[in-house]
């Protein structure tokens, strides 16, 4: 008895759900694309709502889309040439345009500048610390191995160099040639070499690399804050201090 009643209950849900697929289906049949098109439009726009996209920005990209279609229908232009898949056209849409060519990862716009001002972040930080630290310390100059200035400055130098290039060895929306285990060696390396060269410049004489005193070293890194905070104001910076 509960059997017979159950297969209506769910037949009508069926018939509910094919219902709102063929109105779905139908609403790309009533504004100028062809057949075709309609359907690309109306998978594209089924998958497109199983995203995280707001309801605003789903229904600008259908929208775009579909005025698109229209027009270049006249030219005898089909969806699929124009975006590809299905599936391609939805991750475009919400990923954005992944960048192309060999520069991406390193240089590209802006990569000097935020070389500059990751080197002055941290040329501002080390000359920050050990300038205190030597003021409120002074012991620390001869107990300890003080840092000179010329490692600070290699230091500060490689690690401009390298972290601009960081986030983008990550980056979805970059065309990447090695996969990303070699792109983690890559990283590591990076550190290595970083290490490696200010442990180098630390073992100079101190005729090289001379050891400041906490006033000098404090004023650097005055000096520093306000170099980067130009910077910022004038190019495009991603991330950093005063973000």
């Amino acid at each position: 008895m509960s059997d017979n009643k159950q297969t209506p209950r769910n037949a009508g849900i069926h018939q509910s759900r094919n219902t709102v697929a063929v109105n779905e289906r139908a609403a790309f049949d009533n504004v100028g694309l062809t057949k075709r098109n309609a359907d690309y439009m109306y998978r594209f726009n089924k998958a497109l709502a199983k995203t995280k996209l707001t309801p605003e920005k789903k229904a600008k990209a259908v929208q775009e889309m579909v005025d698109e279609l229209v027009e270049g229908q006249k030219s005898g232009k089909t969806a699929k040439n124009l975006y590809g898949d299905v599936a391609d056209r939805v991750q475009f849409v919400v990923e954005g345009p992944k960048v192309q060519g060999t520069g991406v990862v390193f240089g590209g716009p802006n990569y000097w500048p935020n070389m500059i001002y990751n080197a002055l972040t941290f040329f501002m930080i080390f000359n920050l610390m050990f300038g205190l630290m030597y003021l409120f310390s002074p012991k620390l100059m001869t107990t300890s191995q003080p840092v000179g200035i010329t490692a600070i400055t290699v230091s500060a130098l490689v690690a401009g160099f390298i972290l601009p290039i960081m986030p983008r060895l990550f980056d979805p929306k970059v065309k990447h040639k090695y996969n990303g285990w070699i792109r983690t060696v890559f990283v590591l390396l990076g550190f290595v070499v970083w290490m490696a060269l200010f442990y180098l410049a630390q073992m100079l004489p101190n005729v090289i690399n001379p050891v400041l005193m906490p006033w000098p070293s404090i004023i650097l890194g005055v000096l520093s804050i306000a170099a980067m905070m130009w910077i910022r104001r004038t190019y495009k910076i991603r991330g950093g201090f005063f973000g």
